[in-house]
């Protein structure tokens, strides 16, 4: 066990009981350690190399362990909104194991059906848009609000690119970005992007990289894919929805055998008001 190269080489190994620290009465024992040790990821484990990287280990978990004595003391692990928190937490978790063992675990997916539902299913897995557009990047807003106005007085924007844009990469390119994918751009870029009709110049657009004015050239509609090109596409969608027909199954027979009986108590309503001496009186 790793814990037990903490001593000396010249030391006695350690037994899984035996502590390698007492906080106020309380051992960290071995045992403990290892589990600890086991329990974290193999990147994580490298930030401890060695015996002194073990030792710095068994420091953290010292602290941990005076910071939860601590917390106890002032009563906060009886503090009814952090239980009920951890409850939920709980409940959370057993339904991730449960829905990993009785629906994830159960559900695959085979060639036949990946070919089967995109026969069944031939327009739905299609490639993106593609873009073609040019902007003019500038540092202010009144700087682009400027240039739009002379857009309109009807300068062309590629020479407006050269002259004013100060983004080096499309500047000498009268502003032109080539071809643009969804998700290749900053959000406020894109959804400005998108619109834009061939031709048209959008209002400035604030970005984390100044102002810009975005003009579409061109927009080419994505094409259907092939059954190759949609593969992991097609995958994950009926993956999907061989899970979410196993959980309705799931559910069904859970219900079916179980003891239940759907009362005729009104249903709180979802916006309650606080309760008052006021409102009981009415």
């Amino acid at each position: 066990m790793l814990a037990l190269t903490l001593g000396s080489c010249g030391e006695k190994p350690a037994g899984p009981a035996q502590a390698l620290a007492i906080i106020n009465g309380k051992p960290l024992t071995v045992s403990e350690f290892d589990l600890r040790w086991s329990q974290l990821p193999e990147y994580a484990r490298k930030k401890y190399p060695g015996v002194e990287g073990r030792k710095k280990f068994l420091d953290e978990l010292i602290d941990r362990e005076v910071l939860l004595q601590e917390a106890k003391k002032r009563g906060i692990d009886r503090d009814r909104a952090l239980l009920e928190r951890l409850e939920r937490f709980k409940e959370r978790s057993l339904l991730d194991v449960l829905m990993r063992e009785e629906v994830d675990s159960r559900v695959t997916v085979s060639p036949q059906e990946m070919k089967a539902y995109h026969e069944a299913n031939p327009g739905s897995f299609i490639a993106p848009d593609e873009f073609r557009a040019s902007h003019i990047l500038v540092k202010t807003e009144a700087e682009a609000i400027d240039l739009k106005k002379r857009l309109a007085g009807g300068e062309d924007f590629a020479s407006l690119a050269r002259k004013a844009s100060v983004d080096a990469t499309t500047k000498s390119k009268g502003g032109d970005l080539g071809i643009v994918k969804k998700g290749q751009t900053v959000p406020e870029f894109e959804k400005a992007l998108l619109t834009l009709k061939p031709g048209e110049v959008s209002e400035p657009v604030a970005t984390q990289f100044g102002y810009h004015l975005i003009k579409l050239v061109e927009r080419t509609t994505g094409p259907v894919l092939s059954y190759e090109d949609a593969k992991e596409q097609i995958k994950e969608q009926v993956l999907i929805e061989k899970k979410q027909k196993r959980f309705k199954e799931l559910i069904a027979a859970l219900r079916a055998n179980a003891k239940l009986r759907v009362l005729d108590t009104p249903i709180p309503d979802s916006n309650p008001r606080a309760a008052s001496p006021a409102a009981d009186a009415r």
